[in-house]
């Protein structure tokens, strides 16, 4: 490249035209957020932040990273597309991802969903990483048509009479009324502001969102689940669980009911950081000790298992699926 002189500096509106064809041509052809502005807009403007850092020479984009910023100051990110074209400078994308660190507000970065052949790029960095374990709870029924089950088991449950639920359509209200903000800053778990829970489960431009609130005594916990359909059936996924994820154990039932009214075959969470009695105790069962296939991927469909790959600079991180942009249309 000419002078191979790098600029890196962060995006502004100008740029998403560039950035887009960038995505399009050098991380993935067709990727949708190379394809759909409305897509990109909604992940990537927050306000006139356009959440990617970009490195370029003679006004060519030879880099970007895009992270989502979960609050407007000193705040928790989670890293999205990373990628820089072959130059000569080797150390071009740490750069950008220190360009980040330093002078983008940031708190703390985490990334669910990162290539495991970077788990060391992370690991020099002085990073955690790790795999995110995924559970499974299924609907009692004959037959199914997106997972593979060998094993039907459905174990019991925990209950606890005193557990309140209730259903949030309107996030002000909830957090006016019955104090689910609280939930949104727990220790290990990214800091959420209500904002960003509101845009991101309220507001988004393709999927709905449902949305529980759970408590029992001074425990709160905000619920994020959303109903997939495939090959002519359905499956109820666990997206996000703010708060005190000890309660989780407790909501099984509930999923019972959600299951069966959505006709699904089955629910199932990726997380990290959750400690397994919680999952054990609801009833979930892990999909690496099961022998069943509990697909993750869905456009274009595949029934296989799949393993997903997360970074952190929090120790003991708590992560779920709806963390980062795993969690989009595709």
């Amino acid at each position: 490249m000419i002078g191979d002189i790098f600029v890196i500096r962060f995006a502004n509106k100008d740029d998403i035209v560039g950035i887009m064809a960038f995505i399009d041509e050098y991380w993935h052809k067709g990727h949708i957020v190379g394809k759909k502005r409305k897509l990109f807009e909604f992940q990537h403007c927050w306000g006139d932040e356009v959440s990617f850092v970009i490195s370029e020479n003679e006004g060519k984009i030879t880099g970007i990273l895009g992270y989502i910023p979960y609050d407007n100051d000193h705040r928790d990110v989670t890293l999205a597309i990373w990628k820089t074209i072959k130059t000569e400078d080797t150390m071009l994308g740490i750069k950008i991802l220190t360009y980040l660190r330093e002078n983008g507000n940031v708190r703390r970065i985490s990334a669910p969903g990162i290539n495991p052949k970077t788990i060391a790029v992370y690991q020099f960095l002085g990073l955690n990483t790790g795999v995110m374990k995924h559970w499974y709870r299924l609907q009692d029924r004959a037959d199914f048509q997106i997972a593979k089950v060998v094993d039907k088991e459905i174990p019991k449950y925990l209950r606890l009479p005193e557990l309140s639920l209730f259903c949030i359509d309107d996030l002000d209200q909830a957090v006016n009324e019955l104090g689910i903000g609280d939930c949104f800053e727990r220790d290990h778990q990214l800091r959420k502001s209500i904002g960003f829970v509101k845009r991101r489960y309220f507001e988004h431009p393709t999927f709905k969102y449902i949305k529980y609130g759970v408590q029992s005594g001074k425990d709160k916990l905000f619920v994020v689940l959303r109903v997939q359909p495939c090959n002519g059936s359905f499956v109820l996924r666990l997206i996000d669980a703010i708060g005190d994820q000890n309660l989780l154990q407790y909501f099984s039932g509930e999923i019972d009911l959600l299951l069966e009214k959505y006709h699904c075959e089955y629910v199932d969470c990726y997380e990290t950081g959750v400690d397994d009695a919680v999952f054990i105790n609801g009833g979930w069962k892990a999909v690496a000790d099961s022998g069943n296939i509990i697909p993750d991927y869905f456009s274009p469909f595949e029934q296989q298992n799949i393993d997903i790959y997360y970074m952190s600079e929090i120790d003991n991180v708590i992560l779920f699926k709806g963390d980062g942009d795993m969690d989009r249309p595709n």
